[in-house]
């Protein structure tokens, strides 16, 4: 890369600043003559933290690229006397103006003129910038002032970053050790195709120090077997003001969907970030944390319980409830798979209210121990069309049923082997003994 005499003499101007120049304190009285000979000498200070950003930019005619940006351990060279060629403009990471200077252009070059002498030449290419170092400085605009063009917007969240993490104890850099100390998941056990069904996730974030309190940005992350979707894909927090040894705890809500029937999972992964760059985390390996969430995705079906009436009167006694879980083809009352009641597994069949039935199977087994296969009046209670449907009985004692209960449900097992689960429910009107 061929530098231009300015970003020379820019390099030249960094370098000589390597160290600060102090002079020590007996210097003579104002009006004093000084003899050169026994003038203080100067002190060199080797641990001046004072700091620069570096910006190299491929330079077009309206507009300019990145190539590199760090941060570099010297002064900026002063911008005294520079003309109003580029504006430099910084912002933090909210978007606040974080600073405004002026700079050379370095698309000026110095070349010999053709009557002789030198004159600038506007040329494309390479350029250096440099200004002072700020640790809260996330984004820095560059302006052509003669033309009023917007050239380029440079990120320098990434050069902070690398800085801090490589000198964490500067006095500009702050160091905190976040992390993901806790994470769990809950939501019912059994979901039903096609039917959402609500997870919740939570988890414990922390700043392990040593520095603090800091700013955090927390991301969720889930995904799901091929079986179910998930909703929403990703969720973000803030986790402001992290004070040593003071965690907080971010929740996040999902939906999920079976798709197909049978065992799926569903996986939600929580990370942590520092929000400024300036904040070194040098653990990042306790910075995420996925917890996993099992679901038995079940076949929806049609039950008709006590066959023959339209209100479904159920009296709570040791009396048996006759119900129907119906032979349906694909799309019949809405269900998107078939489903043989002739399959169903007896000893798995359990009938109760919703909530109890889903997340604990709790509810009244098949009183015969066996499924009665017969061709059972459909919902409308007075067509039968022809197939076998499953005729089940329970206790209605056995049920859970509770004054203002307005439906029981059935769930099981179906098919060869260990099957696939299948639920469904029906309304139902209570009546007194």
């Amino acid at each position: 890369m061929r530098l231009n005499r300015r970003a020379l003499a820019v390099i030249a101007a960094s370098a000589a600043a390597l160290v600060a120049v102090t002079v020590a304190s007996t210097a003579a009285a104002p009006g004093d003559p000084v003899d050169p000979a026994t003038a203080p000498h100067p002190q060199y200070d080797y641990d001046d933290p004072s700091k620069s950003f570096l910006v190299e930019l491929n330079f077009g005619a309206t507009s300019a690229t990145l190539i590199d940006a760090s941060v570099v351990g010297h002064r900026s060279r002063s911008r005294i006397g520079d003309p109003p060629l580029l504006q430099l403009s910084l912002t933090d990471e909210d978007g606040a103006a974080a600073g405004t200077l002026q700079a050379w252009d370095p698309r000026w070059y110095l070349v010999q003129a053709p009557a002789g002498g030198e004159e600038l030449e506007l040329r494309d290419g390479p350029g250096i910038l440099t200004l002072p170092f700020d640790a809260d400085a996330a984004s820095m605009l560059v302006r052509d002032l003669r033309a009023g063009t917007d050239l380029v917007t440079v990120d320098l969240s990434p050069a902070v970053r690398e800085f801090c993490l490589a000198h964490p104890s500067d006095p500009d850099c702050v160091e905190a050790d976040l992390a993901i100390t806790s994470t769990t998941v809950s939501g019912d056990p059994l979901g039903v195709i096609g039917k959402p069904v609500a997870v919740q996730v939570k988890a414990a974030v922390a700043n392990l120090g040593p520095d603090g309190p800091v700013d955090a940005d927390v991301t969720q992350t889930a995904s799901g077997s091929p079986g179910v979707t998930v909703t929403p894909a990703n969720r973000t927090f803030d986790a402001d003001g992290l004070a040593v040894g003071s965690p907080t705890t971010v929740t996040g809500d999902y939906n999920v969907v079976c798709t197909t029937a049978g065992a799926q999972t569903v996986t939600v992964t929580t990370s942590v970030v520092p929000e400024k760059a300036k904040v070194a985390d040098l653990h990042p390996a306790n910075n995420s944390a996925s917890a996993t969430f099992s679901i038995d995705c079940a076949v929806p079906v049609t039950v008709n319980v006590m066959p023959g009436s339209l209100t479904n009167p159920v009296n709570v006694n040791p009396g048996a409830v006759p119900m129907a879980v119906l032979t349906t083809a694909a799309g019949e009352y809405g269900n998107p798979l078939a489903f043989d009641a002739a399959t169903i597994q007896a000893a798995t069949v359990r009938v109760g209210v919703r909530g109890p039935l889903i997340a604990t199977s709790t509810g009244a087994p098949e009183t015969h121990g066996k499924v009665h296969l017969e061709d059972s009046l459909e919902l409308d209670e007075q067509t039968r069309d022809g197939d076998k449907d499953g005729v089940l009985h329970v206790r209605a004692d056995q049920l859970g049923i509770q004054p203002g209960t307005v439906e029981i449900c059935v769930r099981g097992r179906s098919g060869p082997g260990a099957g696939t689960s299948f639920f469904g429910c029906d309304h139902i009107t209570l009546v007194p003994r």
